[in-house]
């Protein structure tokens, strides 16, 4: 298995409302749910560059985090599954005892689910709770939550030349995406920097959480990091968009992917997509975009979740 089998071209569809057209914005998705049934959107330019690691380095077992929703979670659990590797989830509080869809699917790709208090939880990135793990289960490769490291950020470069590749020569002028832990976007904006593209989109990451300004850190972290350059005026992210917090769906943003779904063939998730989505909405709505500027939203996936909202 090798990097190479993430997708090389998406497909992108125009996504049509009056307000659009009164404003003169194109806005179009990218549709990085429709690359694989099982594993798609972000995940696998997170997960495969460890994966690859992971074996490269003699592991049969991955580990991570999520609670009992997580798109993680399920596409790790594919992932070992697909590729011959023993998995387990350490799951946030009492969730891993809530019969989801999302833990369904994770057991029976022979995921080992192991629930822990939500006090416990908070002690995922310490040493002791690591050595603990590894007591209980023997050596293991550690995939933090959501696949934030420097491989997952490493591997959400490749992003950048499927955009370019599925734009197909059409320029674009930004390219939004919802942020978990900013993983994705930190990736993304590197890689963009690093291909021939002129005058290369803009990067706006819609950050899911609530009081998620802490993420801005994380991805200058991770900037720095892994580009040479300075490229603090490549990305932007949004933290008033968050509809409440994190798995949070008011009325409102549920009636808004009604709507959405009513107008365009497209399912989004709650949790992630339909909150960047809303986003592309308001800030068109408030002239935050010049007329004719076009704007590439991404579709990060997670549509196992609405098999269990």
């Amino acid at each position: 298995m090798t990097v190479l089998e993430q997708p090389i071209q998406v497909p992108i569809s125009k996504l049509t409302h009056p307000m659009f057209d009164a404003h003169g914005i194109n806005v179009q998705m990218l549709h990085l749910e429709r690359t694989d049934p099982l594993l798609n959107g972000n995940k696998p330019f997170k997960l495969f560059p460890n994966i690859e690691l992971a074996r490269s380095l003699g592991y049969q077992t991955m580990l991570s985090f999520g609670g009992a929703w997580s798109n993680h979670i399920h596409a790790l659990a594919e992932a070992g599954r697909r590729f011959g590797f023993s998995t387990i989830g350490v799951i946030r509080g009492d969730d891993g005892e809530r019969p989801t869809q999302t833990l369904n699917f994770a057991r029976s790709c022979g995921m080992t689910l192991l629930p822990v208090s939500r006090l416990d939880y908070r002690r995922r990135h310490t040493a002791e709770f690591i050595e603990n793990l590894k007591l209980r289960f023997g050596d293991f490769y550690l995939i933090p939550e959501g696949g934030a490291n420097q491989t997952g950020v490493t591997g959400c470069k490749m992003l950048a030349s499927v955009i370019q590749r599925s734009l197909n020569g059409s320029a674009i002028d930004e390219i939004v995406l919802a942020c978990g832990t900013g993983t994705t976007l930190a990736g993304l904006t590197v890689g963009l920097s690093e291909i021939n593209w002129v005058n290369a989109p803009h990067v706006r990451g819609i950050a899911v959480l609530k009081g998620a300004g802490f993420l801005r850190g994380e991805i200058k972290g991770w900037l720095d990091l892994i580009s040479p350059t300075d490229l603090a005026d490549c990305w932007t992210l949004e933290t008033e968009y968050h509809c409440g917090g994190y798995a949070r769906f008011p009325a409102s943003l549920m009636r808004f992917i009604s709507e959405f779904e009513a107008r365009n063939p497209i399912v989004v998730d709650p949790v992630y997509t339909a909150k960047a989505l809303l986003a592309v909405y308001q800030r068109v709505e408030q002239g935050l975009h010049q007329q004719g500027a076009s704007i590439l939203l991404i579709h990060t996936g997670g549509l196992q979740g609405r098999q269990q909202a």
